[in-house]
């Protein structure tokens, strides 16, 4: 920028001469008898209008700029957790993509929100842990009795959250506290205890992290990134989003969480009752005079209705119009006062994931629960995984069908071929339902699918060498089969099928642009067996729940508590 001068200058003078209120215009434009009123008429309309709009989207500019600030300051001042090398794992990236990890979870919230949406966006897991730790909490609150240290915790809540930017589906799988694992700690086996002492095995520095490798390194499922809150925490985020309406169909109690609900029918819960809601096992309803036991008393039915809360949770934020977190500042301050984050979970990542699933349904959370069975270790009650666990663990894994799930036309392209068997037969031995024919020749092989059976079109592909391409169209005709091409292009079927993250990341980068709305049929939100009847929600498990030690009378009262009115609906 050059230096203003003292000398002549040519033009209009920008400026003021004689004083802040008086304006000179240059004598070649503006003649002596020339007004202000005059200038100000010689504007024409299209001016004014270009003026105004500037000053409003400066204005607006302005105002968005400080709110980003004050959600960039906030977050900045979360606390994180260094975590050490190898425990997290890295993002699948798509082919070609010009984004690292460390390029996505950089704090910059530069580049065009556009680029943002189209860009392929792999999924990532995050594990939700929530510790038993008191710190903080007033002298009456029941949630503070507790027989150990207060600086001392374990994980009292253990979820794991599967987010899919790109498809717009998210799941929810809760670990009971007590499978019986081989804890690990910065990759090293230390011994076998329940998965909630993983805290304690880690201490003070790493008790985070060696929950997340325990994870890993037991159950195969990678995680990308991890959030901790405590139960001061958790009561302060419910108070600031006004409580979570819950509906109980008799008046309700659990006297070792503290839970008291005089009436039944609607009630908005506050931070402590909502505690005592989640953290209750031995939940009574008074039913004909009496209080009655609610189902078998034990961790796995307090999984579901943590999972139940969390949904009503997230309904009520939607509610209170607060989709994105950035327009309200009490929430941003009640969120950075009670988590903490991993080191990777950057402001860029946070802008991202809200982006995506700001048009998100909370009833439509993929929710899920392990197949576990009764053990005994010494005289300590454990649950262990049963065979079926796979399954479920498959759906964090990114793995959602197996080839029998998915119906393929396989349409030979090739033109005349000289082959004793039949191509498609290949598919056929692996356990796909196949429909042959012909078509004209092509030259490229390829593989046709509607949006929603993304994951049938990726598990097609991973069998064809070299990768075919994609084609995500809207034709209902299609229903749920896949429609696989075969081109002058196409080489074999593959013994053994190609790397699950290499063909998602190319099917993501064919996927066209979302419309917004959420697919709520997607088979990556579906458990990939058997869901009994949940209010019309999506993915509820309800596996038979396992009885543990002490619990062997068989319920009182058959009365299920999700928080929900008999026709689903959630109180307002």
């Amino acid at each position: 920028m050059s230096d203003v001068s003292d000398g002549p200058v040519d033009g209009p003078v920008d400026g003021p001469v004689d004083g802040p209120d008086s304006v000179e215009a240059a004598p070649h434009l503006v003649s002596e008898t020339t007004t202000a009123g005059d200038l100000a008429f010689r504007r024409t309309w299209p001016q004014r209008l270009l003026i105004g709009f500037s000053l409003l989207l400066a204005v607006g500019l302005f105002i968005g700029a400080s709110r980003l600030a004050s959600f960039e300051e906030a977050v900045g001042s979360i606390v994180r957790i260094d975590v050490p090398a190898g425990v997290l794992a890295d993002l699948d990236m798509p082919i070609g993509a010009d984004d690292s990890e460390e390029n996505l979870g950089s704090d910059s919230a530069s580049g065009s929100e556009d680029e943002d949406q189209d860009r392929p966006s792999p999924p990532r897991n995050i594990l939700l842990i929530g510790t038993d730790s008191a710190v903080g909490l007033a002298d009456d609150d029941p949630a503070g009795r507790r027989d150990r240290t207060p600086g001392v915790a374990l994980a009292d809540a253990i979820m794991l959250l599967r987010l899919d930017p790109h498809l717009r589906t998210a799941s929810v799988l809760s670990l009971p506290r007590d499978l019986y694992v081989m804890i690990h700690r910065e990759g090293v086996p230390v011994r076998k205890e329940k998965l909630a002492s993983s805290l304690l095995v880690g201490g003070m520095e790493l008790g985070a992290p060696t929950l997340v490798d325990t994870v890993t390194r037991n159950f195969g499922v990678p995680i990308h990134n991890f959030v901790v809150i405590d139960f001061l925490g958790f009561e302060e985020v419910v108070d600031e989003i006004g409580g979570v309406p819950v509906w109980f169909p008799y008046p309700a109690r659990d006297v070792a969480s503290g839970l008291y609900v005089a009436e039944a029918g609607c009630t908005k819960l506050d931070g402590r009752s909502s505690l005592s809601f989640v953290r209750s096992r031995k939940l009574e309803l008074f039913v004909d005079g009496s209080w009655q036991r609610v189902g078998v008393w034990n961790d796995l039915e307090r999984n579901q209705r943590q999972q139940d809360f969390l949904t009503l949770a997230l309904e009520r934020v939607v509610d209170i119009g607060a989709r994105s977190i950035i327009v309200r500042d009490d929430l941003i301050e009640a969120a950075t006062e009670s988590v903490v984050l991993d080191d990777r979970l950057t402001l860029r990542t946070l802008l991202r994931l809200g982006n995506a699933f700001g048009g998100f349904d909370p009833v439509d959370l993929g929710r899920y629960s392990l197949p576990v069975y009764d053990d005994l270790v010494g005289s300590s009650s454990v649950l262990r995984l049963r065979s079926d666990a796979r399954r479920v663990f498959d759906v964090f894994r990114g793995i959602t069908l197996r080839p029998e799930d998915v119906p393929v036309v396989v349409v030979d392209g090739r033109g005349p071929v000289d082959e004793s068997v039949p191509a498609h037969t290949q598919l056929v031995l692996k356990g796909f339902p196949v429909e042959a024919g012909l078509g004209r020749a092509v030259g490229v092989t390829t593989v046709r699918a509607q949006r929603e059976r993304f994951a049938a079109a990726v598990l097609v592909a991973q069998m064809v060498t070299p990768t075919p391409r994609f084609e995500f169209v809207d034709e209902p005709s299609l229903g749920d089969r896949v429609e696989l091409t075969l081109g002058n292009d196409f080489a074999s079927f593959l013994l053994v099928p190609r790397a699950l993250h290499e063909v998602d990341a190319m099917a993501r980068a064919a996927l066209p642009a979302h419309d917004g709305k959420v697919d709520s049929g997607d088979e990556h939100s579906a458990p990939p067996f058997e869901v009994a009847p949940d209010h019309g929600r999506i993915g509820r498990v309800d596996d038979p729940l396992s009885m543990r030690a002490g619990t062997w009378l068989p319920a009182e009262v058959g009365v299920a508590v999700d928080g929900r009115r008999p026709d689903g609906s959630a109180c307002s």
